[in-house]
């Protein structure tokens, strides 16, 4: 795993499927990451399932954290800078109700939860385009907590807290001046479109 400045070139990352995920998300969410980070993505070709024991039958949705957990012993040992899970269910962690993601830096993993990111999930009619803006504005957050960045202030930047579905569609697909001088300290390098101008 990467820690401090030791990157200088582009990190290897690696988006894990797990339950149902459409093929066709997965590969534009490889070309906009592209674009996002200088990086080199693969993505699995196994689809993981975790076990029913880490899912909550009462609120119909699996624990993020233990997810997290036995994705990693699953594949720690692929060598990877980076992992993340692009998840087709829905996930908590106590006391929240519900997380869009969860990332866990000193393992140098993350996962996006997908139902909430729909629009039909909400009642609207199905907008492939608004889910998968959604989409890379999780993944690009979720990766950001894994190199160390925090919580930003700044709601147009990518790392602000998202509340609810509307925050995430408030803030944009890019890291403010702040969060992307911290990523180049670490030695992580954005593409022009991660990076707001103001």
């Amino acid at each position: 795993m990467i820690s401090g400045s030791a990157l200088n070139t582009a990190f290897t990352l690696l988006i894990q499927p797990c339950g149902f995920v459409e093929f066709t998300i997965l590969k534009r969410l490889v070309e906009v990451l592209s674009e996002k980070f200088v990086s080199e993505i693969d993505v699995s070709t196994e689809n993981l399932t975790p076990p029913l024991t880490y899912y909550n039958w009462l609120r119909e949705q699996y624990h993020a954290g233990k997810v997290l957990d036995w994705i990693y012993e699953k594949i720690r040992y692929l060598g990877y800078d980076r992992v993340l899970a692009v998840c087709g269910f829905d996930a908590y962690v106590e006391p929240l109700n519900f997380v869009f993601g969860l990332a866990d830096p000193f393992k140098g993993i993350a996962a996006v939860f997908l139902p909430r990111l729909r629009p039909e999930f909400y009642g609207f009619k199905p907008n492939v385009d608004r889910y998968f803006e959604r989409l890379v504005k999780e993944c690009m957050h979720e990766l950001g907590h894994t190199f160390g960045l925090e919580h930003c202030r700044n709601r147009k930047c990518v790392m602000s807290f998202s509340n609810s579905v509307i925050d995430v569609d408030h803030k944009l697909a890019a890291f403010c001046l702040s969060c992307s001088s911290k990523l180049k300290g670490v030695g992580i390098q954005l593409g022009s479109s991660a990076i707001l101008s103001q």
